[in-house]
């Protein structure tokens, strides 16, 4: 099986994505699938094809240095990104650009030109499956292609192949979750005895939080996380307007240290209910037993656990992800694109 590749995005989840296929060139060979990179847009450093094809791991490595991806040999340059993807030959675009948590854009309009143009679509970026997923969805099923997002939530843990492989029949009626490392590592960095201006300097140290914060602090990004669940799992037709939000700004070490004595964690713990109005969810630091589930999840781990009709209650703990572990998310997509092809 030959696929082209093209990427809208080349940062460090995609960078990373590279150095898996290099590292496992082999055994995609054993798998008779031979992968070429025909197309990279980039909001910094410039939009090239080249049907011949591009070395991705020397993309990687030239943005990393800064360099311009026109600097590559034999491509041709483009002014933007749609213009490539409209131009590029290719059968899978990876589409890993920034987040944009008021609607979802560029990143939307990027795969719904790709699957436009009969390609199968991977996808890091939550805002696509929260603002757009149905849509999508149609788009793909309606020219022969599909629209995968396993990296949207929890990394590259399966959250949506799980329930799509393994649960036919089963209905999830609910979930609750720990869905934000950066807010994860804080709190239990502060119950370590830090407070909330070292523990979140500790936790931008390590590359988790953003030298701007407040997307996981305020709690947005698990409400983005949140909403692709529901709206995938539930089928529900939330937006992230819909949920109501409150972050870990306010939460202070004394706060910790009392919740502590009494046998509790602080976690900032997403929900999900099916009622008879429809689906409802909320985000919220909460009182846990130290004990539970949500509990002993300290540091960048994150935890899921969906209620269903049939199996009762499913949990999934990712124990301090990072970017290989999202990464991945996007490489197992591929491996599910190629067998189905």
């Amino acid at each position: 099986m030959k696929l082209r590749l093209a990427f809208a995005g080349l940062g460090n989840v995609a960078r990373e994505l590279a150095r898996i296929l290099e590292e496992r060139r082999l055994e995609l060979g054993r798998r008779s699938i031979e992968l070429t990179t025909t197309a990279i847009a980039t909001a910094n450093h410039g939009c090239v094809t080249c049907d011949r094809g591009i070395e991705l791991i020397d993309a990687a490595r030239l943005v990393e240095r800064g360099g311009s991806l026109s600097e590559l040999p034999g491509v041709v340059s483009h002014s933007e990104p749609f213009q490539l993807i409209e131009r590029c030959n290719a059968d899978v675009l990876f589409e890993t650009s920034p987040l944009n948590a008021t609607d979802g854009e560029p990143a939307i309009s990027y795969i719904r030109g790709a699957l436009a143009r009969r390609m199968h679509v991977v996808t890091a970026n939550k805002g696509p499956v929260a603002f757009a997923h149905k849509e999508l969805r149609a788009l793909a099923s309606r020219f022969g292609v599909v629209f995968r997002f396993e990296s949207a939530v929890m990394d590259g843990a399966p959250v949506f192949n799980l329930v799509d492989d393994c649960l036919p029949g089963v209905e999830v009626i609910g979930f609750e979750g720990i869905l934000n490392s950066t807010t994860n590592l804080i709190l239990s960095s502060m119950e370590s005895g830090l407070d909330f201006g070292e523990a979140l300097e500790k936790a931008q140290q390590l590359g988790v939080a953003e030298a701007n914060p407040d997307f996981d602090i305020d709690g947005l990004d698990a409400t983005m996380k949140t909403v692709a669940l529901a709206n995938v799992l539930m089928g529900s037709n939330l937006k992230p307007a819909d949920v109501s939000t409150t972050g870990i700004r306010g939460i202070n070490s004394a706060q910790l240290a009392d919740a502590h004595r009494e046998g509790f964690a602080i976690r900032l713990i997403a929900r999900s209910t099916r009622t008879a109005g429809g689906v409802e969810a909320l985000v919220a630091p909460e009182r846990v037993g130290l004990n539970t589930l949500f509990g002993t999840a300290t540091g960048t781990s994150n935890v899921l656990l969906l209620q269903t009709d049939l199996m009762g209650e499913l949990a999934l703990f990712e124990k301090d992800p990072g970017l290989r572990q999202t990464a991945y998310g996007l490489f197992s997509d591929l491996l599910r694109i190629a067998a189905s092809c």
